[in-house]
């Protein structure tokens, strides 16, 4: 059992929980809910990345990623919902700003700002001990092995769509060649001569008119 203090509030007791399936860290606080950790799904460390320019995510309860989770977090009152995403750099500066949003059936509806206050603190908190334990870098090949599937999925989409620009390129490429060599052809040649019969050039009628 961890214990937390955050801001003026009464102590936390947390349980902690790494799910190497997953490569995220689970938080259960007791009374409030469960906040997941780990990184943006959208934008997952690449292993030659700067962990400084990592994008991380906090989940609002466990399971599966999505807008209703099991365990939400209710503070105030408030279950919030959804998952939302942040920097190292905020996060080290002790100024991370979340704007989480509530569960209401309707539609997405942020939390009212004291809410999301106690969110951001909780969260902070949450994840600078996440981030300060030995297994996360551990946890982090987790979750780029985790998410090396859609990787090679997104990568191959890519590089199919970038190899049929680089032929449609080449195709370009090759006929404007063709046709540069075309035009240093005709202008090596020699210039054409007035053909017999042909009208006079256009300057020697002028010429004719003006005596």
């Amino acid at each position: 059992m961890l214990i937390f203090t955050v801001g003026n509030g009464p102590a936390l007791e947390a349980t902690e929980y790494a799910d190497f399936d997953t490569g995220q860290a689970v938080y259960r606080v007791t009374g409030i809910g469960a906040f997941t950790l780990g990184w943006d799904s959208d934008h997952h460390p690449e292993a030659d990345q700067d962990s400084m320019e990592e994008t991380l995510q906090v989940a609002y309860g466990t399971g599966p990623l999505g807008f209703r989770m099991d365990e939400a977090p209710v503070l105030y009152g408030v279950t919030l919902a959804g998952t939302e995403s942040f920097t190292r750099a905020p996060l080290d500066a002790g100024a991370l700003q979340l704007h989480p949003n509530r569960l209401i059936i309707s539609a997405p509806v942020r939390a009212l700002r004291g809410t999301a206050r106690r969110a951001s603190a909780i969260v902070s908190t949450l994840a600078r001990h996440w981030l300060a334990q030995p297994w996360t870098a551990e946890l982090r090949r987790a979750h780029e092995h985790h998410c090396a599937p859609h990787s090679l999925n997104r990568y191959g989409g890519l590089i199919g769509k970038y190899e049929e620009r680089v032929r449609r390129l080449r195709e370009h490429h090759a006929y404007y060649i063709q046709r540069a060599d075309r035009a240093t052809a005709i202008l090596q040649a020699c210039p054409v001569p007035a053909a017999t019969g042909a009208p006079p050039h256009p300057s020697a009628t002028a010429e004719t008119a003006g005596r």
